[in-house]
């Protein structure tokens, strides 16, 4: 169950944040992935850390409208090219290796999007390659699921600069929030930041991703988008011995990049054979 509450309404002029679904839409992207790991060992002055980073993603998209699904939604095709992973040290050169091999069960391959005229994905799929390992579908239908932030899910309300609204989501455990803020409005391009916080049954909210978006209403997906997610544990005993480990991962969005894709013929489809269908659950 998803709900969205206004929170404030900002600055006048306030208008109806709506997404175009043209017939004949077409857009290339291009989603980069770049993370990073922190140890810290110890407590205090005595503490030792160590940051590993990469190896990096990037991966070649290609949007296009299919058809018109009824009540402002629409159906999208998507294309996913070739993953291109670069290891930053000699270090991450095996790692690097072993992933592109990897994601090769995304390349080439189909899904479908359908996406409500307030920025909310409805239904996704893609279908992956034979051998696509459980780590990759797990990845793939979490990016599919409703954490999804590669669309602001607008409110219902007219807003202006400054308006903030939340989008909270029951999820297994807890509850996942996602706040807004209208940062920029100028015509039907604008600016918002978001903060995503999950709360467990037990614990307090604990912050998860937060990142800012660049849209244009007169396109259903972004023009920019850049978040950066973070999650903590933290392993053995207490004191000296006490072991935090910080994942941090940034991911951008970019439509219109040089290196997207122009049309679907770009992107090479690999010869066809069975595979899994992963949904957005």
């Amino acid at each position: 169950m998803v709900a969205t509450a206004l929170l404030d309404a900002g600055r006048a002029p306030r208008r109806a944040l709506r997404l175009a679904q043209r017939p004949g839409w077409s857009q290339g992207m291009v989603v980069s992935v770049s993370p990073e790991v922190e140890t810290v060992l110890g407590v205090g002055a005595g503490r030792e850390s160590r940051t590993e980073y990469g190896p990096e993603v990037s991966v070649p998209l290609y949007m296009e409208w299919q058809a018109g699904a009824g009540r402002g939604q629409a159906h999208y095709h998507v294309r996913v090219g070739r993953p291109e992973v670069r290891a930053v040290d000699d270090e991450g050169m095996e790692p690097a290796w072993r992933l592109a091999e990897e994601l090769g069960a995304v390349s080439g391959r189909d899904g479908a999007v359908v996406l409500s005229d307030r920025g909310t994905p409805v239904q996704a799929w893609l279908q992956l390659g034979p051998g696509a390992s459980a780590a990759l579908s797990t990845l793939v239908r979490a990016a599919l699921s409703s954490d999804w932030l590669v669309t602001p899910r607008f409110p219902e309300e007219p807003v202006g600069a400054g308006g903030r609204w939340v989008v909270a989501r029951a999820m297994e455990g807890g509850l996942a929030v996602v706040t807004y803020e209208l940062v920029e409005l100028d015509g039907a391009r604008g600016r918002v930041r978001f903060l995503l916080l999950s709360q467990g049954a037990d614990g307090p909210p604990t912050p998860r991703a937060e990142g800012e978006l660049r849209f244009d209403l007169s396109r259903p997906f972004p023009e920019r988008l850049e978040v950066s997610y973070t999650s903590r544990a933290e392993l053995g005993t207490q004191g000296a011995r006490r072991l935090e480990v910080v994942r941090r991962t940034r991911v951008t969005l970019e439509s219109g990049s040089p290196l997207a894709p122009a049309h679907p013929e770009m992107i090479a489809a690999p010869w066809i054979s069975e595979g899994e269908q992963v949904r957005a659950p």
